[in-house]
């Protein structure tokens, strides 16, 4: 077989082993971080009770982030937990940096 005829057999393949490889990856969620802002935003503004409880603990040296993942409603810890990076840096924006 000539080596032009044998590359030709082989792209298919690749294409199809590439395609399949896409195919079967799983999809990753994108962070919806707009409702998590909102989130944020009604335990530390509205919710007087949460958002002191969030400054208490905070202020005791606890994580920002796992403090308010306690506070929130289970849907929204998921939501919260996919949009980990831009949540802690907006607490950070709002004065409660991540507890190193």
């Amino acid at each position: 077989m000539s080596e032009r005829l044998y590359k030709a057999r082989l792209k298919p393949r690749f294409v199809f082993a590439a395609f399949a490889l896409f195919a079967v990856a799983p999809a990753f969620a994108a962070c919806e971080f707009s409702e998590v802002k909102k989130e944020i935003d009604r335990v530390l503004d509205q919710e007087k009770p949460l958002g002191t409880e969030f400054r208490k603990q905070t202020s005791e040296g606890a994580d920002s982030l796992y403090v308010m993942e306690k506070m929130v409603a289970s849907a929204m810890r998921e939501k919260l937990d996919e949009c980990r990076f831009e949540a802690g840096e907006y607490l950070a924006k709002r004065g409660f940096p991540p507890a190193h």
